[in-house]
């Protein structure tokens, strides 16, 4: 493989992971247990690195554990699977969303809001077709997992700390808790993953 199609599929990966990371499973749960315990802004983005990592790790442990199977699954094979891989983990998402009551009832120094919030994040399942493509081309797993992690990391943490932010203001809270439930919020996530996972998986 080249090394501008290394660097495409980088990018692409990147696209992607920034994208996964602006849904609201992915922000919405941290930065408000962040808010409720008066987190600083340094503090809920230490915070959002570390769950976000841990979310990362997680896709990828689940991607080794079943290496050899998930490898031989190439061409249109590939992509319907990523589809449905997209698919599930939005469902599941959308179902574990309204466990940010346990958020608010646990309060601002129940030890179970972080266990919700890390409920709610699960592993990153879109980390699987990316390292997926990235051993049928031959590019080895560092640089897709470098870009990818690294994309999630600045998207994720700022929007963690935009959220912690933005519920100081009274009305923003209640309506972004709505916003996250509503199936409408995922169409910019969607969009990105689409062209981010759809380029990445016609590379030859």
């Amino acid at each position: 493989m080249s090394n501008q199609s290394a660097v495409i599929l980088a990018v692409l990966a990147a696209l992607a992971a920034a994208a996964q990371a602006l849904a609201p499973a992915h922000w919405v749960p941290a930065s408000v247990m962040a808010w409720q315990r008066g987190w600083s802004v340094a503090r809920s983005g230490f915070f959002a690195a570390i769950a976000l990592m841990l979310h990362v790790l997680l896709g990828v442990a689940i991607f080794f554990i079943f290496e050899d199977t998930l490898v031989s699954i190439r061409g249109r094979a590939l992509a319907v699977f990523t589809l449905l891989l997209i698919g599930v983990a939005l469902a599941v998402r959308l179902v574990r969303f309204p466990r940010m009551n346990e958020v608010f009832r646990a309060g601002p120094n129940g030890a179970w809001s972080l266990v919700s919030v890390l409920w709610i994040l699960g592993p990153c399942e879109l980390i699987i077709p990316v390292l997926i493509k990235a051993r049928q081309v031959g590019i080895g797993y560092l640089v897709p997992l470098v870009s990818f992690g690294a994309a999630t990391l600045v998207v994720g943490v700022a929007t963690v700390v935009a959220g912690r932010i933005m519920w100081n203001k009274p009305l923003l809270l209640p309506r972004g808790i709505s916003w996250g439930t509503e199936g409408r919020a995922l169409l910019p996530v969607l969009a990105g993953l689409a062209i981010g996972l759809g380029a990445m998986l016609r590379l030859a």
